[in-house]
This record gives structure tokens, sequence and C-alpha cells, in this order.
């Protein structure tokens, strides 16, 4: 009787090894609740991500070594103290980690907002997506972001799943009918109020040696620009503030930049077009002059640091009235208008939805630490 109590005992100690086995052996979610399952391999994704981006703000400290990815001679750069884009600062483990977190219980909301608004992904693109990211992941990712943790089916969810569902969700909520709909007068204000169109090229005020090779075969890269002659600079400037009266008098930039090419033997189109909200603090020198024009007027101007860099740009400041209505149609450039004026306001909302549902991770996140991904790449 004792001999049998004894491998009872036995037998039961099993049946709960297995038991716990079993547990350890299914998949683990980062979130799981309400019908919305996040598997931990995109907890980890947001982290390793996390961890580059972290990096990227570390290697621009004067202490860090980027040939021993340390820093002050011999800590990991997780213990630096790191300034992110926002100018935030912290320590890099713990900005990595909530980053991960932060990012992840995004994704909560992102899925949360999407049913909730009755979205839906083109299964057909849906489909040949996958097929891309898989030959992606087989060429590229695979043995790497396994070792981590990471499937495939995490790495095509946060990598786009998540992103497409971000974006069907905002249109939803933006768009006709949605429950923060833009209408047309607001959107076509907004872009009027806002976006500046501007359209410019430009001609070199010096002249670029040939590279030469040198005996071992080496390209000769030490000869500098030449100036170019007071006279030629001088007749450049003519033909700029030629170009300038004719679109100041009605001419079109098409026009005037054919008329350069032809005068010049330029094969390829010079000009650039933008149309975009410029930063008002920009310190690029063209955005800057465009930010001081007004709608319809045309200048020239030197930009450069010395002689031998110099450029005469032609600029034109487009009425934006002639770009409101491809910037206004859903089939063109309605999108770009309505996620500029939207995306802080939606990202807010996300944020809002993480609080409102007092979303947790689950504890299962707590076992991945940056410092997996430095002891892989030893």
């Amino acid at each position: 009787m004792k001999n049998f109590s004894k491998i009872l005992c036995v037998v039961l100690a099993l049946v709960v090894a297995l038991s716990a086995a079993s547990c350890s052996l299914s998949p683990q979610y980062a979130y799981q609740k309400d019908d919305i399952e996040l598997p931990i391999g995109i907890y980890i994704y947001y982290l390793y991500s996390a961890y580059n981006s972290a990096q990227g703000f570390a290697q621009k400290s004067e202490l860090y070594d980027a040939q021993t990815g340390k820093y002050d001679g011999k800590k990991s750069f997780l213990q630096m103290e790191i300034t992110d884009d926002d100018g935030e600062t912290a320590v890099a483990e713990t900005w990595i980690i909530n980053k991960a977190e932060e990012n992840t219980k995004k994704a909560v909301a992102v899925n949360t907002k999407f049913k909730e608004l009755g979205c839906t992904i083109d299964q057909t693109e849906l489909d040949s997506t996958q097929t891309y990211y898989k030959n992606y992941w087989d060429q590229s990712y695979a043995e790497q972001m396994e070792s981590f943790g990471i499937s495939f089916t995490s790495f095509f969810e946060a990598g786009y799943i998540l992103p497409v569902k971000q974006d069907e969700a905002f249109k939803a909520e933006y768009g006709t009918n949605g429950p923060s709909a833009v209408s047309d007068e607001e959107l076509s204000s907004y872009f009027k109020e806002n976006f500046t169109s501007y359209k410019y090229f430009s001609a070199n005020l010096y002249t670029s040696p040939e590279a030469s090779a040198t005996d071992n075969g080496s390209v000769d890269t030490a000869s500098t620009n030449t100036p170019l002659s007071a006279e030629e600079i001088t007749a450049y400037q003519k033909e700029f503030n030629d170009y300038v009266t004719t679109l100041t008098e009605g001419g079109s930039f098409k026009d005037v930049a054919e008329k350069y090419k032809t005068a010049h033997g330029i094969t390829e189109e010079p000009t650039t077009e933008k149309v975009e909200v410029i930063d008002k603090d920009t310190t690029d020198e063209i955005l800057k002059t465009v930010l001081d024009m007004k709608d319809g007027q045309a200048m020239t101007v030197e930009i450069g640091e010395d002689e031998n860099s110099k450029q005469l740009y032609l600029i034109y400041r487009e009425p934006i009235e002639n770009q409101l209505a491809a910037y206004t149609d859903p089939e063109q450039h309605k999108d770009d208008v309505l996620n500029e004026m939207k995306h802080d306001d939606f990202d807010q909302l996300l944020k809002d939805l993480v609080e409102k549902q007092g979303i947790t991770l689950s504890s299962a996140c707590s076992g991945y630490k940056p410092s997996m991904f430095e002891k892989a790449k030893k």
C-alpha cells in the first residue's frame, strides 16, 4: 500500500510537471482580452525597435564608442542618459522599455478603434503583401528575429497589419460620416492656411573638374571647384532676373524651365516642385527664403558658404489656390492634408483610449530586457 502511494505521488507529480510544460509551450501574449490578442513577439519587436532607436541617440554622444557599442570606456550604452527627438531625457534602458510598452498599448488601442469603427483590410492586398514580407523575412530577418522570440506572424502584424489598421481607423474617424468627420470647407481652409507650394531650379556659379584616376586606380578628389568669372556670374544673374520678370507678368514656370534647359543644353528636368507645410523654425536656406516670399512672387537668391560652392536659385512661390483642387481630391492628395491636419489629434485619441481602458500588458513582457539584444551581438 505504501509503495502504491509512492507511485501515485510520482504520477501526480509528473502530471503537474507536464501540465506546466504544456502551459509554457502554449503561445504567450503581450495582451489578451476582449478578442484582442497580441503575441509576445509584438512586444519584443517594439523592444528591439526601441533598442535600435536608443542606440542611435546614444551615438550622438562623444562618450559613445561605435566600435564597441559602449560608452565611457566600458559601460553598456543602456546605462547612458539619452535625449530623444522630442527632447525627452532618460536612461537608455528605461527609455527602451517605456517605448516598447507605449507602442504595445497603442497597438491594443488601434485594434480597439479599428473594431469599433467597423474597419476592414482588403484581403487580396493583405495576401500579396504577406507574400512579399515572407520573402523579405526569409532572406534577411528570420534567423535573427526568431532567436529573439519574434515569429513571422508577429513581424508581419507589427510591421504591416497594425500600421494599416491605424490608417484605416484614422480615415474612418475623420472621413465622411466618421465620428469626428472633417468637412470639405474645414479641409480647404486648413490647406490654404498651412501649406505652401513652391518651385525652383538652380545654376552652379562654379565649375567642377572631372575626377581623374591616380596611378593606383583610385579617384583623385583633391581638386577644388573653380568659381565662375564675374562676367559669367553677371550673365546668369541677368538671365534669372529675366525669368523673374516673366513669372511676375504671369508666365508659366514650366515655360521658363524649358527655356533654361534649351539655353544650357540640359536634358534632365532641373525643377524641384513641392507642396508642404514648412517648419517655421527651418534652417534650410531655400525654405527660409520661401517663407519670406508672398504667393505669386518669384525671386533669385545665391546660396552657398563660399565662392567655390555658391549656386544661383530661381524660386517661385506658387499661389496655394492653384493646388487646392488636387489636395482636396480623394483620388489625389486629400489624405495627405487630412493626415497633416489630424495626425496629432488621432495620436492623442489613442493615448486617451489607453488611459480610459486602463490597458495593462501581460506579466510575460517583463521577462524580456533590452540587454538580450546586446548578448545576441557577441
